[in-house]
């Protein structure tokens, strides 16, 4: 695994001698040079798995809180499609009553006649 001179910048790794021979290599024009994990110290790599692991506990959360917004916004969703149905339910009762309204006045003109 390698990682690249912005990585090691972001996770504040102090620089060992073996990764001052690759960050200086960076200085010489390279784009983001690559870090050989096998040749840094036990106290880097592990002060790099902790720095990923806050960075994985963080990203868990944000995936949690992410997912609970998109649970609620499908829960918004099912509503406005039941309001949505039941608004078309009401539209459909009173056509029906006003047809039946239309039907009920004919009779009653027709037998006043």
């Amino acid at each position: 695994m390698r990682l690249g001179r912005h990585d090691s910048e972001e996770l504040n790794i102090p620089e060992t001698e073996a990764s001052e021979e690759i960050l200086a290599s960076a200085a010489e024009g390279e784009e983001k040079p690559e870090i050989d994990l096998r040749k840094l110290k036990k106290k880097d790599l592990l002060e790099i798995m902790l720095k990923q692991g806050e960075e994985i506990d963080r990203l868990r959360a944000q995936v949690a809180d992410l997912e609970a917004k998109l649970e609620d916004r499908n829960f918004t969703f099912d509503k406005i499609g039941s309001i949505a149905e039941a608004s078309l339910a009401v539209t459909d009762i009173f056509k029906e009553a006003e047809k039946a309204a239309v039907i009920y006045l004919e009779n009653i003109r027709s037998r006043v006649k």
